[in-house]
């Protein structure tokens, strides 16, 4: 299927990965592009470059019945992601909101659903190399378990005959415009208030946003890519060497190291003041299992299936994405 030849209905356009995935298919001429996106003034600069946006929200089924009208491609990837304290805003989002759009994406006879799910449906404290066909499970984090939720939801659709899906499980995307693996960290870097836990020895796998959307792409065209779950990993480094890159551009020194006890004391008391002010956000028990992982994921699959590669090195997104914090003016 190519995608010039298609209107592909695009959710998360206001978000890292979907503006992106957005100004790809614009800048490429790869079909018809309409945005969803709840606040469509948001989407300005993509509406600018001839994307059409239309107002809908992954909660509300009569908006996205009308907003898939007439297209043969959804690719989703609208998911709340932040840390906010109530479970039930990942519950409607990730699970409940991707349903919705699945049952509208079936309605309108879809003939290509892509859906963006993560590495995290694997847990957050896996250890050892992680395939396509390596177990998931549930970790008590909410972005984690909605993430693993929906996935079932998706793959249950494709089983049906409803929808033809693809599943992408991406791993922490880093590079221009992400904040929460770019800009977060630059800005506690140079406020001093970063650090690695343990020596930052853990390993961190990393895909460059481009490297993603190829993926995301690449799948949505290619027929052999239908009812598959597809890793995408760049490759894997430290936590230490991944951070202290950006302390590098920030002219900085190394972050510090915080010993494993001492973060797990601080766990302890954090989740003991949200039971006394009866927050409903915990930090999971094995949540610094993520910053101390030895977990690899590979994205042995796609590559075999698809014939798929990374373009883009360590090195190079790195330097792209330094090259694009100085024009932003973070550095």
């Amino acid at each position: 299927m190519e995608l010039a030849n298609q209107k592909i209905l695009l959710t998360g356009v206001t978000g890292f990965i979907g503006h992106r995935v957005a100004e790809r298919l614009l800048q490429e001429k790869r079909g018809a592009v309409r945005g969803l996106a709840r606040d469509p003034a948001k989407a300005r600069t993509l509406a600018g470059m001839g994307m059409e946006v239309v107002a809908g929200d992954l909660r509300d089924l009569a908006s996205l019945e009308r907003a898939v009208e007439g297209c043969g491609v959804v690719i989703n990837c609208a998911a709340q992601v932040a840390a906010v304290a109530e479970r039930r805003a990942f519950q409607d989002s990730n699970v409940a909101g991707t349903e919705n759009l699945l049952r509208a994406s079936a309605a309108a006879g879809i003939r290509r659903f892509v859906h963006l799910s993560s590495v995290a449906v694997f847990g957050l404290a896996v250890s050892g190399e992680v395939h396509d066909h390596s177990p998931r499970r549930h970790s008590g984090d909410s972005y984690c378990d909605t993430k693993l939720d929906s996935e079932e939801i998706v793959l249950r659709y494709h089983r049906e005959g409803r929808v033809p899906v693809t599943v992408l499980r991406p791993s922490i995307v880093y590079g221009p415009g992400s904040t929460h693996w770019t800009v977060i960290p630059l800005k506690r870097i140079k406020k001093g208030k970063m650090f690695v836990l343990d020596g930052g020895r853990g390993l961190l796998n990393f895909v460059y946003i481009d490297n993603l959307v190829d993926a995301i792409l690449l799948t949505a065209e290619d027929d052999r890519a239908l009812g598959e779950t597809f890793i995408v990993n760049d490759g894997v480094t430290t936590w230490r060497q991944f951070y202290d890159a950006y302390a590098r551009m920030a002219g900085r020194k190394p972050v510090p190291s915080v010993p494993l006890w001492q973060a797990r004391l601080w766990v302890h008391y954090r989740n003991l003041l949200a039971a006394v002010r009866r927050e409903t956000y915990r930090i999971p028990p094995n949540g610094l299992g993520f910053l101390t992982t030895t977990a690899v994921f590979r994205q042995t699959h796609i590559e075999e299936t698809l014939g798929f590669r990374s373009r883009v090195s360590l090195e190079e997104g790195l330097r792209r994405t330094e090259a694009w914090c100085r024009q932003v003016g973070l550095l």
